[in-house]
């Protein structure tokens, strides 16, 4: 296999750079954000296109720019931060989703044969959730001196789609946050 290398200017590869304090942090754009149990602030790093179709929804929002948005590499990458209590609704996603805990405590929930399951994770813990899996992830405890605990979300593809479990779509219908058909 042949690889064509290249070499890019210094600014080239500063394009490639994402410095965390530069993060622009984004607490909108999907609709379980505006429910008190789905807020959370999404500093998007490397992001995707936006999915087409009605019930359709980014993994990251459709308000969450990314930082690096100049390249397709194929998944995205962004930093969740939460207080305690407070996540996503139940969702699934068309690809794999991963989350690393960078910091605090996050409690993962899935839809499994025997009802809603749950693992917790702490620093620099993993999950990769299947494709089709209901999930959904909660701030449980954040580090030690701080408000919010940290996460990052990593989904595959160049414009994935995640669609809410019918009892989120309800909860959100009820609250408000989200038409109804």
């Amino acid at each position: 296999m042949t690889l064509q290398s290249i070499q890019p200017t210094t600014q080239e590869m500063l394009m490639c750079v994402a410095r965390f304090s530069e993060l622009t942090r984004c607490s909108a754009g999907l609709p379980d954000m505006g429910l008190p149990e789905g807020q959370r602030t999404f500093l998007n790093v490397l992001g995707f296109e936006q999915p087409e179709g009605e019930g359709a929804y980014s993994p990251f929002g459709s308000e969450a720019r990314a930082h690096i948005r100049h390249m397709k590499a194929g998944f995205g990458l962004s930093f969740i931060s939460a207080r305690p209590g407070k996540g996503v609704l139940m969702h699934a996603h068309d690809t794999v989703e991963t989350f690393l805990c960078i910091d605090g405590q996050w409690r993962i929930d899935w839809e499994g044969p025997d009802g809603v399951e749950s693992v917790m994770l702490g620093r620099l813990d993993f999950i990769a959730c299947p494709v089709g899996v209901q999930r959904r992830f909660e701030c449980v405890t954040p580090a030690p001196g701080q408000d919010e605990a940290l996460l990052l979300g990593i989904i595959q593809g160049e414009s994935p789609m995640g669609v809410y479990s019918p009892e989120s779509v309800k909860r959100m219908r009820e609250a408000g946050t989200m038409a109804s058909r």
